[in-house]
């Protein structure tokens, strides 16, 4: 399984809503991130180009910080200003895991590649699989070999057919931190060893406190 991180957005709206209820604005003790810069110029053959900066980080004050864990803990309708917290991820993952993932809506946005587009285009080799829990190397080349016959002959419908559950899929992922605290505490003590990972990953995200529940002692 890979992670990679496109951007994480949204801390400092997301925080000023939720002081909103209370109208406690007042209190607010954050720093809030510099805004995006789009920088417009004029290249030398005359093209005009646009140069997009992202926003320093936010910084969390003792006083919100303390608010948003309190709230975040309280339950899904007072945590609701976590689903304003926003991260962007490309997720490479076998099928099985996705398919468990795919259990997750709320909060969650998808864009994949295409086995309809991409599938025949390339030799099917056992890279494009994950076969870690297998004994050996041997039988993952086996099932790998009977994909790629498949491919050469143009037989697409048979291939997917066969198409271990290993294989491995990207996928570009908006998913909130609201969405992220639900798939948390419902995987984290799962028996596939892909959530685990997922998990780990998801411990080391700004502020992953308000997702996991407890406080970072290493911060």
């Amino acid at each position: 399984m890979q992670i990679e991180i496109h951007e994480i957005q949204g801390f400092w709206p997301a925080i000023w809503g939720m002081r909103n209820p209370m109208q406690s604005h007042d209190r607010m003790d954050s720093e809030p991130p510099e805004e995006a810069d789009f920088a417009i110029h004029e290249d030398e053959d005359g093209f005009v180009n646009g140069e997009w900066e992202p926003p320093t980080s936010f910084r969390f004050g003792s006083d919100d910080h303390s608010l948003a864990m309190k709230l975040a803990n309280a339950g899904t309708d007072h945590g609701k200003f976590l689903r304003q917290i926003v991260v962007w991820v490309d997720i490479t993952a076998t099928q099985t895991w996705w398919s468990e993932f795919d259990t997750y809506r709320m909060g969650v946005e998808k864009n994949s590649e295409s086995k309809m587009h991409t599938l025949m285009n390339e030799e099917i080799t056992p890279s494009m699989f994950d076969f870690s829990a297998l004994p050996n190397s041997v039988f993952g080349s086996y099932l790998a070999g009977i994909c790629e016959g498949y491919r050469k002959i143009g037989e697409f419908e048979a291939l997917l057919q066969v198409l271990p559950m290993s294989f491995l899929q990207k996928r570009t992922c908006m998913i909130s931190y609201a969405a992220l605290r639900n798939i948390y505490h419902a995987r984290r003590n799962h028996k596939l060893k892909e959530w685990h990972t997922f998990c780990d990953w998801i411990e080391r995200l700004p502020y992953s406190e308000l997702i996991t529940g407890k406080e970072k002692t290493n911060d």
